[in-house]
C-alpha cells in the first residue's frame, strides 16, 4: 500500500525572518524618530518663548539631547516590546510655566543670570522626576500614585491642553493667546504667523480621528510639511522672506545647535528664584510618574502581556536621571509611539536605538538642518495636542464623569487658566477632600442599630429564657453596627443614635448599650470625644456601654480619656457575641430568673418542648447519659457526625478549628438544648468541635440508638423526629427574626 506523502509548508530562510525583523525594526526606528524630533522641537519651543525666546537655540539643543537619551536609556533598560521613549507634553507645560516664572521674577537682571537659572531649574526638575520614579520603582511603590483622585488628574490634563493651546501661538507668533492678547493676535502680520499652524492642527485633530492606521500621523506630518511650501510657492514668498516674516525656524548659529551648560554660567544661576518654583518642580515629579503608569497599563493592552510597573518606572527613572544630568528634559515611555512600533511589526530594543540617533544626526547636522522647519509645524502639533485633551476631558467627559466630577474637571481647568497650574491643582485636590468628606458623612458610621430581642448572642439558650429576651427584656439592649473611620464628619451621628435611644419613652429603657467596632477602620480625636459624651449620657441613666471588637491601638486611644474596661460603667468584650452574652446574662440575673423555670431534669426539658412524659420515658432507653468535666470533647472536629446530646445540666461551645491552630466560637449551649442533629440527619462528618465549658450531664442518642428506637417503638421515633423539627425551626425562625432585622 503506497504511502500517503505529507506535505509540509515552506517556511522562509532563517536569515530572511532576521533580516524581515531588522529591516521593520529600521524603517519603525527612523519614522518614529522623524517623529519624535518634531514633537521634542515643540516642546522646546513652547517653553523657550516668548521672554525666552532669544534662546531658542538653547531649548532646541536640550530637546533633541533628552529624546535622544530617553529613546536610548528606555529601550535598554525596559522589558517592554519594542518600547519607545519621548520627550512628554505635560510636564514640558510645567517646566514652560516654571520657566516663564523664573523669567518673570529675573525680568530686571542679566540676560546671563536668566538663561543659566532656566537651564538649571530644567535640569533640577528633571532629575529630581527621575529620582522619585527610581525610588517609587526600587520600593516598589508604583501603585500609590493611583490614590490621586480621577477628577484632579483630568482637570489637570484639560489645563494642561488648555496651556498647551496658549502656548501653541507664542510658539508660532510674537504673542501667546490671553484675553489681552487677542487683538493682537488679530491683527493681519500675526494672523499670516498662526492661521496656518491652526490649519495643521485641524487636520491632526480630524485626519486621526477618521484614519486609525499608524502611518497616519507620519503621513499627515509629511503632507502638512509638502502643504506648506506648496502654499509658500503658490504665493511667491522666498524662504528668506519666510525666515524673516518669521514663519520658519531660522539658523540659530553654526554647526551643532547644542549648548550645554557652562560651568561659568552655574556661577551666575538666581537660587532663590529656583526655590521660589520648588511647588512646580514637585508638580513635575508626581504628574511624570502618574502619567507614566496609566500609560504602562495601557501599554499592556497594546502589547498583550503584563508589565512589571516598579521595574519600568526605574527605567524612567534612570533615564530621566540621565537626561537631568545633561539638562534635558522630562520623558518616559510613550504610548502612541511604542503603539506604532509595534504595528510596524517591530521587535526587540532596535527600533528606540534607530530613533535616538535619528536625534543624534539632527543635533549633530545644526541648524542648517532645522532652519526650513516651519514655525507653524511645531505651534500645530502644539495646538493639536491641547485640543486632544480639551476635547477629552470636556466632551468626552461629560458622559464618562458624574456631573460633580466634571464640574471639579471644570473648575481646575478655570482656575489653571487664570492662575496656573500649582492653583488649579491645589484648588482641586482641596475640592475633592470637600467633597470625600461629604460623601462620607452621608454614609455614616453607624452600619445597623438593633435591640437585643432582634440580635441575640449564640448561646443558645432554653425555652423560656428565649422567650423573655424575645420580649421587652431583649429591648433593654441597644447595639449599634459601626463602620469606617469615625471623624468629626460621622461622630457627632454617632452620639446623636446613643441620645436618642437613650431618651425614647416609647421603648423600655436602655440598660445596656453595645457599640461593636468590627467595621471601623480607625477614628480621630472627634470621634473619641463622641464616645465620651455617650459615656456620660449612658452613665446619667444607669446604663452601660459596652465596647466590642476594640483593636489594640483603640483601646490605647479610648484608655487616654479614661475608658478602659470596668471603670465608669464601661465594659469591654473581644467580640459582639460575647458582649451580647454578658448583657443577656445580666439582664437574666438582674430579673432574678436564671435558674426559676429553668427545667432541671430531662424529662422536665423535653416537656417544656412538648415531649410527653410517657414519652420521655421510652425515649430514656435509647439514650446513654454522659458526665462531662470541663474541657471535655463531647464532638470532634471531622469525626462522623453519628451522635446527638442533649444537655441535662452545664454548658458547652461548638468551636470552629481553623487551619492555624486557632478557634473560633459558632455557639454556645446550655441545659434544656441539643447539639449535634443536623449532622446526624444528614449523615456528614462532624464540621466543628464541642467543648465543654463546665462541668455537666448529657444524654446521648446515637445514630444505633436512633435506628433500633425506629424499628422497635416506631410511634416514639415519629415523635422524636417531630421535635428535632421543632428545634430547628425554632433556630430557623430566630435566625430569619435576625435576618430581617439586620436587612431592614
Amino acid at each position: 500500500m503506497p504511502r500517503t506523502a505529507t506535505v509540509r509548508p515552506m517556511l522562509p530562510p532563517q536569515g530572511s525572518l532576521w533580516s524581515r525583523s531588522l529591516l521593520s525594526g529600521v524603517v519603525a526606528g527612523i519614522l518614529v524618530g522623524t517623529t519624535e524630533v518634531i514633537a521634542a522641537l515643540s516642546l522646546g519651543t513652547l517653553i523657550f518663548s516668548g521672554p525666552l525666546a532669544a534662546f531658542l537655540p538653547y531649548g532646541v539643543g536640550i530637546a533633541l539631547v533628552s529624546a535622544m537619551i530617553l529613546l536610548a536609556g528606555i529601550s535598554l533598560a525596559s522589558r517592554i516590546p519594542a518600547v519607545i521613549a519621548s520627550v512628554q507634553d505635560s510636564p514640558a507645560v510645567v517646566l514652560a510655566a516654571m520657566a516663564a516664572g523664573i523669567a518673570t521674577a529675573l525680568s530686571a537682571g542679566q540676560p546671563e543670570t536668566l538663561l543659566a537659572t532656566v537651564l538649571v531649574a530644567l535640569a533640577i526638575a528633571t532629575t529630581v522626576s527621575g529620582f522619585t520614579c527610581l525610588a517609587l520603582g526600587h520600593f516598589k511603590l508604583g501603585r500609590l500614585v493611583r490614590f490621586m483622585p480621577y477628577p484632579v488628574i483630568g482637570g489637570f490634563l484639560a489645563g494642561t491642553g488648555w496651556l498647551l493651546v496658549a502656548g501653541s501661538f507664542g510658539a508660532m507668533s510674537d504673542y501667546a493667546l490671553t484675553w489681552r492678547n487677542v487683538p493682537a493676535l488679530l491683527e493681519p502680520q500675526q494672523l499670516i504667523l498662526w492661521a496656518p499652524g491652526l490649519a495643521i492642527a485641524l487636520l491632526l485633530f480630524f485626519g486621526l480621528r477618521r484614519i486609525r492606521h499608524f502611518w497616519a500621523l507620519p503621513a499627515l506630518l509629511a503632507g502638512s510639511l509638502a502643504l506648506f511650501y506648496l502654499t509658500l510657492g503658490t504665493s511667491g514668498i522666498s524662504l528668506e522672506a519666510a525666515t524673516r516674516q518669521g514663519l520658519l525656524l531660522g539658523a540659530m548659529g553654526q554647526g551643532t545647535i547644542s549648548h550645554p551648560l557652562a560651568a561659568r554660567q552655574l556661577l551666575a544661576v538666581d537660587w532663590p528664584a529656583i526655590v521660589a518654583q520648588a511647588g512646580n518642580i514637585a508638580i513635575v515629579a508626581v504628574l511624570s510618574v502618574v502619567n507614566l503608569l496609566l500609560y504602562a497599563s495601557a501599554l499592556e493592552l497594546v502589547v498583550g502581556r503584563d508589565i512589571d510597573l516598579n521595574h519600568e518606572l526605574k527605567a524612567a527613572g534612570l533615564a530621566g536621571i540621565a537626561s537631568g544630568l545633561a539638562g534635558g528634559l522630562v520623558g518616559y515611555q510613550a504610548l502612541s509611539l511604542t503603539t506604532l512600533a509595534n504595528r510596524m511589526g517591530a521587535r526587540g530594543r532596535l527600533p528606540g536605538l534607530v530613533a535616538a540617533a535619528v536625534c543624534a544626526a539632527v543635533l549633530l547636522a545644526g541648524s542648517s538642518l532645522l532652519a526650513y522647519l516651519p514655525k507653524a509645524m511645531l505651534g500645530g502639533l502644539l495646538f493639536f495636542l491641547g485640543l486632544d485633551f480639551l476635547v477629552e476631558w470636556l466632551v468626552r467627559g461629560w458622559k464618562r464623569l458624574s456631573r460633580i466630577d466634571y464640574a471639579v474637571v471644570v473648575l481646575i481647568l478655570a482656575v489653571i487658566a487664570l492662575a496656573g497650574l500649582l492653583v488649579g491643582v491645589a484648588v482641586g485636590l482641596l475640592v475633592m477632600v470637600v467633597l470625600f468628606v461629604l460623601d462620607y458623612s452621608r454614609m455614616g458610621a453607624v452600619r445597623l442599630a438593633l435591640s437585643g430581642s432582634q440580635r441575640r448572642s449564640n448561646v443558645e439558650r432554653c425555652a423560656y429564657h428565649r422567650q423573655v429576651l424575645a420580649d421587652d427584656l431583649g429591648k433593654r439592649i441597644f447595639i449599634l453596627e459601626l463602620q469606617g473611620f469615625i471623624f468629626f464628619g460621622t461622630a457627632t451621628a454617632v452620639l446623636d443614635k446613643i441620645q436618642a435611644r437613650l431618651t425614647d419613652k416609647d421603648l423600655p429603657g436602655v440598660r445596656y448599650m453595645i457599640l461593636d467596632f468590627q467595621r471601623v477602620t480607625g477614628l480621630d480625636s472627634s470621634g473619641v470625644l463622641s464616645f465620651v459624651k455617650g459615656r456620660q449620657a449612658a452613665s446619667a441613666r444607669n446604663c452601660t456601654l459596652v465596647l466590642t471588637h476594640l483593636t489594640a491601638a483603640m483601646q490605647r486611644r479610648f484608655s487616654l480619656d479614661g475608658i478602659t474596661d470596668g471603670a465608669g460603667g464601661v465594659r469591654i468584650f473581644p467580640d459582639l457575641d460575647r458582649g451580647l452574652e454578658w448583657c443577656e446574662d445580666q439582664l437574666l440575673d438582674s430579673e432574678g430568673i436564671t435558674f426559676i423555670h429553668v427545667p432541671i431534669t430531662l424529662s422536665a426539658q423535653l416537656a417544656d418542648s412538648g415531649f410527653e412524659k410517657k414519652q420521655t420515658i421510652r425515649l430514656l432507653n435509647y439514650l446513654e447519659r454522659v458526665d462531662f468535666e470541663q474541657d471535655d470533647r463531647l464532638v470532634v472536629q471531622g469525626d462522623e457526625a453519628d451522635k446527638l446530646y442533649f444537655i441535662e445540666r452545664g454548658t458547652v461551645s461548638v468551636r470552629l478549628e481553623l487551619d492555624n491552630g486557632e478557634c473560633v466560637r459558632l455557639q454556645t449551649l446550655g441545659l434544656g438544648t441539643a447539639v449535634g442533629e443536623p449532622g446526624m440527619y444528614l449523615g456528614t462528618k462532624c464540621s466543628a468541635s464541642v467543648v465543654a465549658d463546665s462541668p455537666g450531664i448529657a444524654y446521648c442518642l446515637t445514630q444505633q440508638g436512633l435506628a433500633l428506637m425506629e424499628q422497635e417503638d416506631p410511634v416514639l421515633a415519629a415523635s422524636f423526629h417531630r421535635l428535632v423539627a421543632r428545634l430547628l425551626s425554632e433556630r430557623l425562625v430566630a435566625t430569619t427574626r435576625t435576618l430581617e432585622a439586620v436587612l431592614k
